[in-house]
């Protein structure tokens, strides 16, 4: 059996689409307490999202920014500005990519890709008044068709795991060395749209409170 330090991204959804949910879910365990990175194609927590977090790390600052109703809801309204405009930009970059596909779909359960992006905003947990992050929804193979990923286009070498059904598997060998190729090549059609807009955003959150600063660890996907 292939070593998890060894593992492409196509070896892990070969694996996710292969395995046992539970028997998938210590697989990333296993992974992770190795000091392992697990390909965010395949992570159930991937969620693509651009958090605003405190610097001062109590509720005063919180407090007072609230109090102050007009310029709460400036703020609310300019990331959700930004926000539209970004998704936007999302659906046309996938459009402009995949909408010449007959289809761009892995599966027919998922939808056509620029057809599926839409904004995710959140507020503070407690009283919902200030947005405190910012995320894209879109359908999984958006991940997939980014990464040039998929079933059926695997790395450079193989793995074998135990499927749903208890079954010994290994990565089919018409599927070695595929990933990035043919009908998968890699299409880059997200980070970028994200990193023309980031400024804008900063601009947007340093005029409302200095004491907010974006976290970008959890928005970009691989590449």
């Amino acid at each position: 059996m292939k070593e998890l330090n060894e593992m492409t991204v196509g070896d892990w959804i070969d694996a996710k689409t292969g395995m046992r949910a539970g028997a998938f879910k210590q697989l990333i365990k296993t992974a992770k307490a190795g000091g392992i990175a697990v390909p965010t194609v395949v992570n159930s927590n991937f969620n693509p999202r651009i958090k605003f977090e405190s610097l001062s790390g109590d509720d005063t600052e919180f407090f007072q920014r609230v109090k102050d109703t007009e310029s709460v809801n400036k703020f609310n309204a300019a990331v959700k500005a930004w926000s539209k405009k970004v998704e936007a930009e999302l659906k046309a970059s996938a459009e402009s990519r995949f909408g010449h596909r007959i289809s761009d779909q892995i599966s027919e359960k998922f939808p056509k890709l620029s057809s599926s992006i839409e904004i995710n905003l959140r507020f503070d947990n407690q009283y919902k008044l200030e947005t405190r992050s910012v995320g894209f929804k879109f359908a999984r193979h958006g991940v997939y068709l980014h990464s040039g990923a998929g079933t059926g286009y695997g790395g450079l070498t193989g793995s074998k795991w135990t499927d749903k059904f208890g079954t010994l598997k290994t990565t089919n060998a018409a599927s070695m060395n595929k990933m990035g190729t043919g009908e998968r090549r890699a299409e880059h059609w997200f980070n970028d749209i994200i990193r023309n807009n980031t400024e804008k955003l900063a601009d947007i959150l340093a005029e409302y409170s200095l004491d907010l600063v974006m976290n970008l660890d959890g928005i970009f996907l691989s590449e």
